[in-house]
């Protein structure tokens, strides 16, 4: 049972939208954040100790459905993206929905653990909504689309719209979730398919500019991605995509009327870096980009334009994709990956990376994502070493200590003060 009051002491408080506090305290009353600031302002009923109190991560970009692949992971060098397509299609095919939803219901459980307290997952016709609706934490969950040949895309957007029916409004605010729309990819989902999910109203994600094999069907309908869509029996001889540019396929006509979450975005074209600037969007719609460092990094794909696109105004949240892709669901180890790979990012921005844009992104920002008066009491708690630090980021992301709670909505969920 929430308690009413409660005040908790850290080493450290990181409110994102502010500097970070040492020896700092946050007051929850009814699940929300009432004060942040010093423990020398205000006396304390729960002291965490060597603790950092940080906003419950954002997690831009799951699949919750999908488990580890042989081979796999940081430790095991790169691999070919589309020998590991093959493999994650064999795994989709030779999964049952019983089988998907227990995979995505213990994938939760790892995401929450993790200090995640909101996350944007891409399901099978609502597969993981159960696991997710009925978890403490936020989630969008976008039913996926996909075929380029239109018997395939029909089916899918059937058994899209089917879940999409049977989720009611009261449901969705019950379990703190939203409903949306995955078009898959440019190189796997037909233009019509896309235009209609556009049309919903519903917020909508896709993989986008993911690969150098993607540029090359868009822009000459051949290369090796065609050859695997032959393989797979999927391609469509009459497929003709919206434009030769990925951007085409958020940024044109009506499709710019929607809010778009874009996975990946490695091979976007700076020319296009301005259409995905906040202001670029019609009537408030919101585009952003999804980046997942270790998964990049597994494919050893080209440079990622995140900072690029950053100094242009674009919004970068981060994900962990999936378990297919990388060794966790946790976007503490995401940042810590980008520190060790790009230590000119400051911490502050990497934090914020992983909490309040992501928040932005899916319209939660005034809810979620910094510790502020009157936000949700959603919070990572993460142990820290016994150092000293000019720069207290580095507590967070020169160490590989773990996360050690999740408060959600001012409850702990996870970690050893639960009952609190």
């Amino acid at each position: 049972m929430r308690r009413g009051t409660l005040t908790i002491q850290a080493r450290y408080v990181f409110p994102v939208d502010a500097e970070p506090i040492e020896d700092g305290c946050l007051t929850i009353q009814d699940g929300r954040i009432a004060w942040v600031g010093s423990a020398a302002d205000r006396p304390s009923d729960l002291d965490l100790g060597n603790v950092a109190i940080i906003p419950g991560f954002v997690n831009a970009h799951t699949h919750l459905e999908l488990g580890p692949l042989p081979g796999n992971g940081s430790s095991h060098g790169v691999v070919d993206e589309l020998t590991w397509l093959r493999q994650v299609v064999e795994q989709r095919r030779a999964g049952t929905d019983t089988s998907l939803g227990a995979t995505a219901e213990e994938n939760v459980r790892a995401a929450l653990g993790a200090g995640t307290t909101f996350l944007a997952d891409t399901t099978t016709a609502g597969l993981s909504w159960g696991p997710v609706a009925r978890a403490p934490m936020r989630a969008v969950v976008f039913a996926e689309v996909i075929g380029l040949r239109r018997d395939r895309g029909l089916q899918t957007d059937a058994a899209a719209w089917r879940w999409l029916g049977s989720v009611r409004p009261e449901n969705q605010v019950a379990a703190c979730a939203r409903v949306g729309l995955g078009p898959h990819a440019p190189y796997s989902t037909s233009g019509w398919l896309y235009y209609k999910s556009a049309s919903s109203g519903l917020p909508l994600s896709t993989h986008l500019a993911e690969m150098p094999e993607e540029l090359q069907l868009l822009q000459h309908r051949d290369g090796p991605l065609r050859r695997f869509l032959e393989d797979l029996d999927a391609w469509d001889d009459d497929w003709e995509p919206i434009g030769p540019r990925p951007a085409d396929y958020v940024r044109r006509g009506d499709l710019r009327k929607a809010d778009w979450l874009i996975a990946h975005g490695t091979y976007l074209d700076a020319e296009d870096f301005w259409q995905l600037r906040p202001e670029a969007a019609p009537d408030g719609h919101r585009v952003a980009i999804a980046f997942c460092p270790r998964t990049h990094a597994l494919f050893g794909h080209a440079p990622h334009p995140y900072r690029a696109l950053l100094e242009r105004g674009v919004i970068v949240c981060l994900g962990t994709d999936s378990l297919a892709s990388c060794e966790s669901l946790s976007l503490l180890d995401e940042i810590r990956f980008l520190h060790r790979r790009d230590g000119s990012l400051s911490g502050a921005l990497l934090l914020t990376m992983a909490t309040l844009f992501g928040a932005w992104a899916l319209r939660a920002e005034t809810t979620t994502g910094s510790l502020k008066t009157g936000k949700s009491a959603d919070l990572a708690l993460i142990a820290l070493p016994d150092r000293v630090e000019p720069d207290p980021f580095n507590l967070l992301l020169e160490s590989d200590l773990p996360v050690v709670g999740t408060v959600f909505e001012g409850d702990f969920v996870t970690g050893r003060w639960l009952g609190a």
